[in-house]
Formats: structure tokens, sequence, C-alpha cells
């Protein structure tokens, strides 16, 4: 069975992704997945198996796990315990080399990353120790989230008890040819999200007619192309919002939308709340 394409987008002035998820509300990727972000998976206790590229891997008393990207999985967590808890931490290759590889102190952190294409399960040991450091995620600003994330790092990296699930180079056995297409794609969406998109020029970039490109689209990401150009627009609308220099119709039109109706609807869909109730909530802080 093919693996959903799942795209990861990090909030408003955020660099990377963490969610958090009790027993009843666990993760909306659920299933059998992929995508090329790092992802490092903590869940609190209960009995689960992990599902991972061609492994499968039971654990007890939780797990934490630390996945290269292009690995396709499904739902890490457990829904056995009343107070289960499952912590997803998830980061782009950019994120890496154009960050945290520019820091020299930071070799053995970047090593780590590195060496997660072998999918790494870390012992319960060690898990117990990050446990409070990953729990508080929800707790934090992005600041504070990002200080947290380098505290996790670097505890992993100085830690040699953990476990390799994969072989060398598995992770490049899945589906190249497809996220090559979606990281066109995404690639053009953030370089002309402020302009009208067309289909016809998208797909001609990828290598595909435009009918065969919704197809492509939908197959793989499980949704409609014009839902995630709008959510995108919308994150670009709200780090506008949070610079706070700018008017609503200012923020509307550099992030790509025309009608005030139709941007005051796609920002109720996506923030649940109207772009002058999230403007007035900013001012406030």
């Amino acid at each position: 069975m093919k693996p959903i394409y799942e795209s990861i987008l990090p909030g408003a002035n955020a660099s990377f992704k963490v969610q958090s998820y009790n027993a009843e509300d666990g993760c909306e990727a659920a299933g059998w997945h992929i995508h090329p972000e790092y992802e490092i998976v903590y869940v609190k206790n209960g009995s689960g198996v992990l599902k991972i590229g061609n492994k499968t891997h039971f654990y007890k008393n939780g797990v934490l796990v630390f996945l290269g990207g292009n690995i396709p999985h499904s739902d890490l967590g457990n829904h056995e315990k009343n107070n289960s808890l499952e912590v997803v931490v998830q980061f782009s290759k950019e994120f890496v080399h154009e960050k945290l590889s520019n820091f020299p102190e930071l070799t053995d952190m970047v090593k780590l990353i590195e060496l997660s294409k072998h999918v790494l399960i870390f012992d319960n040991s060690v898990k117990t120790f990050l446990s409070q450091r990953f729990e508080r995620f929800s707790q934090l600003d992005n600041q504070e989230k990002f200080i947290n994330l380098l505290s996790i790092l670097s505890h992993l990296s100085a830690n040699q008890n953990h476990c390799k699930l994969l072989s060398l180079g598995i992770s490049n056995e899945f589906r190249e040819k497809e996220t090559y297409r979606l990281k066109k794609i995404f690639e053009h969406v953030n370089n002309h999200y402020h302009e009208p998109i067309a289909i016809h020029d998208i797909a001609m970039k990828v290598g595909l007619t435009p009918n065969s490109f919704s197809r492509f689209f939908k197959k793989v990401t499980k949704r409609r192309f014009v839902d995630f150009v709008n959510e995108f627009k919308i994150r670009k609308a709200i780090e506008a919002m949070n610079q706070g220099s700018m008017t609503i119709t200012e923020i509307m039109y550099v992030s790509g939308f025309n009608s005030p109706s139709y941007f005051a609807k796609q920002f109720m869909k996506y923030q649940q709340t109207t772009p002058s109730g999230y403007f007035k909530k900013m001012k406030s802080l």
C-alpha cells in the first residue's frame, strides 16, 4: 500500500512544528503516511506497535523514537491509557542544513539528526529523563519551544542508549519522484503565493497536465490544491499580523487575497476567528 503524503506547515513565526495529542484526539496523520521532514515522537506510556518502513517494533511503557525524512510510517501513539500523551516534533532538512549546521558547536547534534535515517529508538531511561521537556511544549511560546527543542537534541546527541530500526539507505527507496514533485510544488507556492497561481503553470513545472496534476496532488496529500494554497496564504497573513506594521487590508493583499469576504471566510476556516478578531487579540498582547 502506498503511503499518503503529509504536508507539514509550521505555525506562524515558527521554523518547526510541535503537536500534542491525548487519548481522545489522536494524531490527524494516523494511517500509513510519509513526509520529507524529520520527526521525533514521544509517547508517555502504554504499549503499542511501531510500523515504520518495512519493520514492526513493539514497545511497552511508552516510547521515544526519532525518524529521518521520507520514511513511511503509521500513527506511533497508543490509546490504551486515559492519561496517554503523544508529542510530535517535526522539522525540515532546511532547518538542519541552513540553521543548525551553521553553528560548529552543534556538530554532534547535526550528526545525530543525520543518523535518524536509521530510525532511532531510545532507551526508556532516556525517555523518562526527557519526559518533562516534551510534556511542557504546549505551555511554551515559540522562542521557548525552540530552546526546549535544542535542549532535547543536545541530550539525545550526547546519549548512545538507542537502537537502529532500519538498515542504511532504506528511506531513499520510497517515492522519490513523488517527493521531488511535491517539493517543487511547495517551492512554487512559497515563491508566488501573493500572485494568482495558475494550475497550468505549476503543472508544467512538474511535468503533468492540469488534470493529472490535480489528481496527483489529491492522491498523495488527500486534499485539494486550492485548500493547500489558501491555508498557506492564511499562514502568511498571520505572520504579517504578528509583525503589526500593516492594516488588515494591506495584509489581505500581500498574502494573496483580493476579496475581503473570501479572505475572512478562509481565515475563519483555518483560525476559527475573523481577521479583525485575531488582529485585535495581537494588539492587546
